[in-house]
């Protein structure tokens, strides 16, 4: 008896090694095993070493809609991932992480559903929602200021790793009469969630004008957008948002790379800020590749890269997102958008720039079930798709 328990019991050190080898869907449910276990799972010791654990191998999160026209009550956004694949995969295996109902995800080209640190960041409809798939926690953040109906000029979700913080920016027009500033809104996601506010940052006045037009990317403690200044159509600019001091600045941008405005593409590549230039009103067989490879001197490298006509076999229509790389640096090239009316599979595209190799990998489970469809009304209307190529699990909550 005495043998059986020195075997059974498990030293506790080598019980956190092992937990922290786990999926963090299968963690949550193990917070219910027992105290021990859910006092090790939930604290901050713990939840620090499964994200260093989880950094080694990202995920591929897609999240989707069930139509841009559905009824409030009959809307869906569903959440998907899959491990990355080997380099000679021709699918991905996806599973279904959580569903969440009644939301309006905003369609704006500049607009997406970003994963930063594990969370992920949905402008919303007159809103902006913040979630994690691995924990389930859903936060809709409070409405911004109604005085004198401002205009929404985008929105994101940025991270402090100093301070291990995070932040919502929302970009308005200026509330003052006959005044074309931006105003620059910012909620700390901290403490009492009933307390959630947004607050103007400091300095806002002296901020430059300028027309902020891009999608947004955060880096190293900064959001990255594109804009013209003062006046659009002017002087192309990256502008800076460092989300620890709430300071911004400006990058002088090849006019190329807010050309496009709303449809303009930003990203990180190898570690850099990056634009994909393309022409997104048709079929395109090159795109060209900027990278700010010097912040200081503002100084921009480019690359022109061909993509073969045969990709467009499998992609409805011309409509293509580059959500961003993996770990080698492929660009990845992924659809828009569901098939509609009828079933297909879903393609994502990796492409190689030093080599311009591009190969196709299927994901598998992307409302690629005639029930699943059926159920929800997936090809009856346009349904939006957003993917984050290099998810991390956290499993904090705010």
């Amino acid at each position: 008896m005495k043998q059986r328990k020195e075997i059974d019991h498990i030293p506790l050190d080598l019980t956190v090694e092992i937990l922290t080898r786990l999926p963090a869907k299968s963690l949550m449910k193990f917070k219910s095993v027992s105290k021990s276990w859910s006092s090790i799972i939930r604290s901050q010791v713990f939840i620090d070493s499964f994200y260093s654990i989880s950094s080694t191998r990202p995920r591929f999160i897609v999240a989707f809609t069930n139509g841009i026209f559905a009824k409030r009550e009959e809307k869906r956004l569903f959440f998907f991932s899959s491990s990355h694949e080997g380099h000679e995969s021709s699918f991905l295996v996806t599973n279904h992480h959580m569903t969440i109902p009644c939301l309006s995800v905003c369609s704006n080209p500049a607009s997406r559903c970003v994963s930063v640190r594990g969370f992920i960041g949905c402008s919303l409809v007159g809103g902006f929602m913040v979630c994690n798939p691995s924990t389930r926690q859903v936060i809709v953040l409070p409405s911004l200021p109604s005085r004198r109906a401002p205009d929404m000029r985008g929105k994101c979700l940025g991270y402090d790793p100093v301070d291990d913080q995070f932040k919502a920016l929302s970009l308005i027009s200026s509330r003052i009469p006959n005044n074309d500033s931006v105003e620059h809104l910012v909620l700390t996601l901290k403490g009492d969630k009933k307390k959630y506010s947004w607050r103007q940052i400091r300095g806002n006045n002296n901020v430059p004008p300028y027309s902020p037009l891009t999608m947004k990317v955060c880096i190293n403690g900064v959001v990255y957008y594109g804009g013209w200044t003062p006046k659009v159509n002017m002087n192309p600019v990256i502008v800076c948002f460092d989300v620890r001091s709430e300071k911004i600045n400006f990058i002088k941008a090849p006019r190329d790379v807010v050309g496009w405005w709303n449809d303009s593409i930003l990203m990180e590549y190898k570690g850099k800020l990056a634009s994909i230039v393309r022409y997104p009103l048709a079929c395109f067989h090159s795109f060209d590749l900027w990278v700010l490879e010097d912040m200081e001197k503002h100084e921009w490298s480019k690359q022109t890269c061909e993509i073969p006509f045969s990709l467009w076999d499998y992609v409805g229509g011309f409509q293509l997102s580059f959500p961003g790389t993996n770990k080698v640096g492929e660009i990845i090239l992924a659809p828009k958008i569901l098939s509609r009316y009828h079933l297909q599979p879903f393609y994502i595209f990796y492409y190689h720039v030093e080599t311009s190799n591009i190969r196709r990998v299927r994901l598998e489970g992307i409302a690629d079930d005639e029930s699943f469809r059926h159920c929800y009304g997936i090809g009856k209307d346009v349904c939006n798709v957003y993917i984050s190529p290099e998810h991390v699990e956290n499993i904090r909550f705010l």
